[in-house]
């Protein structure tokens, strides 16, 4: 599915499914200083690998993100893949859509003792290197930011529901990758800014504080900088980057109107549906597609919020159908009173 597009991951899949252990504290600690040493290997260059995303990159699910994961909320029915006619259409229809969106966005205000409450359903696949079995697990991801970023943070994960199977069965699995996949709970704290910001390079995924500080505000200069990011990438990769990035709901407005405009440049980008449904919220979606897959990122062009993204197969591939959604991931967020509050 991504075995071109993300070929930074393919040996991430060898490592994770050689010897995964369940999640015992000893595990949780192995796990974590095996998927730290992993991000170092691959930003130096030393791993030539394959990788679907979505990765929030939190100690907690550490050994869980080793797997590959191609995705993730709602799933919604399949038939996803209506494009615009015409040449140019599509580009330009994107693009006339995210300036308006640009104008649109807007940030929620916090009063002191107050968090921003982040809540990120997800739906993601898990499969292996050869597509022998693939299957859908639900996560309900958490974050409660505070008003002054300079203090803690909070995280929590949670899998929720069955695994959904598309290809195979648990039979295809040993006992130890079925224990070692997205199951059960996890929370996790941090100080002064996004998980991980002082463990790893940051970047559009992982922003630490000085990152976010650090971006462009001009479109077409963040836009080189989000490429020089995915090394020159201008498709698939790149707005998967974007999502993955969007989807921990740590940028201010300033930034997402920005991040809109400079996707405006990304030649293959379309609109592929115009009524796209994330939660039962609707929006607009618009997507890059490559090989096997279409990347979207849904945007409500009503009000320039982001909803969340989806991965809708573009042809058939491993006995699933042209337009099966094989990932999404819904985003919300509001004002609450207090850390682990989401009311």
């Amino acid at each position: 599915m991504r075995d071109v597009t993300r070929q930074v991951e393919d040996e991430t899949v060898k490592w994770a499914m050689s010897d995964v252990a369940p999640m015992s504290d000893d595990a949780f600690d192995r796990g974590r200083a095996a998927l730290l040493a992993r991000i170092d290997a691959e930003e130096s260059g030393k791993v030539v690998a394959l990788a679907p995303r979505r990765r929030r990159r939190i100690p907690v699910v550490a050994a869980a993100a080793a797997m590959v994961v191609i995705a993730g909320a709602a799933l919604v029915a399949p038939s996803m893949m209506s494009r615009e006619k015409g040449p140019n259409v599509g580009s330009a229809a994107a693009a006339e859509l995210l300036s308006q969106a640009a104008n649109l966005t807007g940030d929620a205000t916090l009063q002191p003792g107050q968090y921003l409450y982040v809540l990120q359903n997800a739906r993601w696949s898990m499969t292996e290197y050869d597509h022998r079995w693939m299957y859908l697990q639900d996560q309900k991801l958490q974050t409660w930011i505070p008003a002054d970023r300079k203090g803690s943070w909070l995280y929590r994960r949670d899998a929720v529901g069955d695994r959904q199977w598309l290809i195979g069965s648990p039979q295809d699995l040993s006992p130890t990758e079925l224990n070692s996949h997205l199951d059960g709970s996890d929370e996790y704290r941090s100080e002064g800014g996004p998980a991980l910001h002082d463990k790893i390079k940051a970047s559009f995924r992982d922003p630490s504080p000085e990152y976010l500080a650090s971006l462009p505000s001009d479109p077409k200069e963040l836009y080189q900088k989000l490429r020089d990011e995915v090394s020159g990438d201008e498709g698939l990769v790149f707005l998967q980057m974007v999502n993955d990035g969007l989807d921990t709901g740590v940028y201010p407005a300033a930034v997402r109107s920005a991040v809109y405009q400079a996707l405006s440049h990304l030649p293959k980008l379309e609109i592929v549906e115009k009524t796209a449904v994330i939660d039962s919220r609707s929006g607009t979606a618009l997507g890059v597609t490559e090989n096997e897959t279409t990347e979207q990122i849904v945007i409500d062009q009503a009000t320039g919020e982001y909803l969340g993204s989806r991965t809708v197969l573009a042809k058939d591939a491993w006995g699933l159908k042209r337009g099966q959604v094989v990932g999404t991931t819904s985003v919300t967020t509001k004002v609450v009173a207090g850390m682990g509050l989401a009311a």
